[in-house]
């Protein structure tokens, strides 16, 4: 599944100031996939519940936790990232996007959970976050 290293190497091809904007995107990728299958309220779910178990590693993250309401999950989470430093948001958005990818896992399974984060992300994107041994 999603590495967390990957995912950091990743965006560490972008420059600073595009950082919170291409980590901000790839969350915006997985929530559209998400949500054509389980819905705005599903995709909710799981996203409180990653950035619930991130937040203790990133303190940041817990305010918007606190503050969620359905319409402004994402935006929250962009607000939060324009004020870190890019390798904060780097470490975090890594961090939470193997996190969400693990809950999904566990729920639907490894391959369902691929071919979701397949659609999500595309080709280049996936050769570059997916573990080593990605089948589409």
């Amino acid at each position: 599944m999603l590495k967390p290293r990957k995912i950091k190497i990743f965006l560490e091809k972008y420059p600073d100031e595009e950082t919170a904007e291409i980590a901000f995107s790839l969350l915006e990728k997985v929530a559209a996939a998400i949500v054509r299958i389980i819905g705005k309220d599903g995709f909710n779910a799981l996203y409180a519940r990653s950035l619930s178990l991130t937040a203790p590693t990133f303190p940041w993250l817990a305010a918007s936790v606190m503050t969620l309401q359905d319409d402004d999950m994402l935006v929250l989470i962009k607000t939060s990232f324009v004020v870190q430093p890019p390798a904060e948001i780097r470490a975090a958005s890594s961090l939470l996007l193997t996190t969400f990818s693990d809950i999904l896992c566990r729920l639907v399974g490894d391959q369902l959970t691929a071919r979701i984060l397949h659609d999500a992300f595309g080709g280049e994107i996936v050769e570059a976050i997916m573990g080593d041994h990605f089948e589409s």
